[in-house]
C-alpha cells in the first residue's frame, strides 16, 4: 500500500485539520499509510493525534513583511508568505523537498499549500489540489481579485501578479522545475477536488468546476445542555479569542434575551467566568456542531467554511463577525443569498439589536432553509468517499 503525505500550510484553527482527516481516514481504511506536514502542530495534536496519524511541521516563511497595502488578490497575499523574496522563498521550497524525499510518498493532498505547490512543481509525483474557494483561485490572467462585488484597480492587479509570478519562477529555475505562465498555474494538478457548494464558492460559481461538497469532521466536541429555565430562542456561537471586539460581542449575546451557547477558543478563565450566567455558557473547548446546528436557531461566527456549511446544511440563518478577507468574502456571498447578516467589528454596538432582529426575521430563516432544501440529498459521506477513490485512482495511474 502507499504512503500519502497531506500538506497544509496557510489558514488558522482546526478548519483545514478538519477537512482532511475524514478523507485521511478513508484512505488509511484501506491500508494506505496518511501522513501529514502541518501548519499547526498545536491543531494536530487536538484532531490527528488522537487517531495515531504520525505528523510533522511544514516548512514556513517565518519572515514579517512591512509596509504592503491590505491584498487585493491571491498573488498579493502569497507576498506576506515569501513570494516577494526569491532566496527565502527557495529556502522554503528546497525544506519541501527535502520532506518530500525523507517520507517518500507516493501521493501529495495539498490543502491550501501555495509554496508546497511550488516546491513540488515537476516532480514525478501525483498531486490533488484539495479546498475551498479561497483556497483554488480562479484560473484567470491575472488572477480574480477578492472584493469580486466592486471594482478593482486593474493596473496593480497586473503589476502584483508580474511580480509574484517573477518571483516564483526564480524559484522554479534554481530548482529545475517548469516556469509558471501565470499565477493559476500554480494551482496546477493532477486533480481538483473542490471542497464546497456553487452557492459557496468565494469567488461565485465557476461553470467548468465540479463542486465535490463541503467536508468537515463531525462527532466532535462536547454536548451541552441550553441554558435557563424558560424558554426561549436559542443562538450558537463559535468565536476567536483574538477578535477585538469579542467582549462586547459576548455582552450582545448576554443582552439578547435568547439562550446562548458559546464556543471562545482559547478563552481566558476571566471571559468564561464574567460571561457565564442565566441564560448564556461560554465553553473554551469545542462544542458539539452536530447538536448545535440541530438545535439552534440562529448561529454566530467568524465565517469559517466548515461551521457555516454544517449551519446552512441545517436551515439555520447565520450572523457573521469575518476577521479576514476569506471570511468578508464568505460574508458576501452568504449574504447575497438572504442567509446571513454581515457585521462589521465598528458594527458590534448594535448586536445586540442586531440579534433580535435576525431572530425575528422571516426571510432570513426562509432562505436558509431554502438552502437546506436546496441540498436535501447531500451526503458527506459520499463526498469522502470519492475524494478518497480519486486519491487512490492516481496511484495506480501511468505517468
Amino acid at each position: 500500500m502507499a504512503r500519502i503525505l497531506f500538506a497544509w500550510e496557510l489558514g488558522g484553527d482546526y478548519g483545514h485539520l478538519a477537512r482532511l482527516l475524514p478523507v485521511a481516514q478513508a484512505l488509511k481504511a484501506g491500508g494506505h499509510e496518511v501522513v501529514f506536514a502541518v501548519r499547526d502542530l498545536l491543531g494536530a495534536e487536538a484532531i490527528l493525534a488522537p487517531h495515531q496519524i504520525r505528523c510533522f511541521q511544514a516548512p514556513l516563511w517565518l519572515g514579517h513583511v512591512t509596509r504592503l497595502p491590505d491584498p487585493i488578490s491571491y498573488p498579493e497575499m502569497l507576498m506576506r508568505f515569501g513570494f516577494l523574496n526569491a532566496r527565502a522563498l527557495t529556502g522554503i521550497c528546497r525544506a519541501w523537498r527535502n520532506l518530500v524525499d525523507l517520507l517518500q510518498p507516493q501521493l501529495l493532498v495539498l490543502d491550501h499549500a501555495p509554496t508546497a505547490l511550488l516546491a513540488t512543481r515537476g516532480l514525478a509525483l501525483p498531486r490533488v489540489n484539495f479546498g475551498d474557494g479561497f483556497c483554488i483561485p480562479p484560473a484567470g490572467r491575472p488572477v480574480p481579485h477578492f472584493r469580486w462585488w466592486q471594482r478593482e484597480n486593474q493596473v496593480r492587479l497586473q503589476d502584483s501578479e508580474q511580480h509574484a509570478l517573477a518571483t516564483a519562477n526564480q524559484v522554479l529555475q534554481t530548482l529545475d522545475a517548469p516556469p509558471l505562465i501565470g499565477m493559476a498555474d500554480l494551482q496546477q494538478c493532477d486533480a481538483t477536488l473542490m471542497c464546497t457548494f456553487a452557492e459557496l464558492d468565494h469567488y461565485g460559481e465557476r461553470t467548468a468546476q465540479p463542486y465535490l461538497g463541503p467536508i468537515f469532521t463531525l462527532g466532535q466536541g462536547e454536548a451541552q445542555d441550553w441554558p435557563g429555565d424558560t424558554p426561549a430562542p436559542r443562538i450558537f456561537a463559535y468565536l476567536k479569542a483574538g477578535y477585538p471586539a469579542l467582549d462586547a460581542v459576548l455582552g450582545a449575546l448576554q443582552a439578547s434575551g435568547a439562550q446562548v451557547l458559546v464556543h471562545v477558543a482559547g478563552a481566558a478563565r476571566q471571559t468564561v467566568t464574567r460571561f457565564s450566567n442565566g441564560k448564556m455558557r461560554v465553553s473554551p473547548e469545542p462544542l458539539s456542531i452536530t447538536q448545535m446546528a440541530a438545535q439552534c436557531d440562529l448561529a454566530l461566527c467568524h465565517g469559517g467554511a466548515g461551521t457555516t456549511a454544517a449551519m446552512l446544511l441545517a436551515g439555520k440563518p447565520l450572523v457573521l463577525l469575518p476577521m479576514h478577507m476569506e471570511q468578508i468574502m464568505t460574508a458576501q456571498r452568504l449574504a447575497s443569498l438572504g442567509a446571513a447578516v454581515g457585521v462589521t467589528p465598528d458594527a458590534t454596538a448594535q448586536l445586540t439589536r442586531l440579534l433580535r432582529k435576525a431572530l425575528a426575521d422571516a426571510a432570513l430563516s426562509e432562505a436558509a432553509r431554502r438552502f437546506a432544501q436546496t441540498h436535501t440529498g447531500y451526503d458527506q459521506q459520499a463526498s469522502i468517499t470519492a475524494a478518497a477513490a480519486c486519491c487512490e485512482s492516481l496511484l495506480t495511474a501511468p505517468r
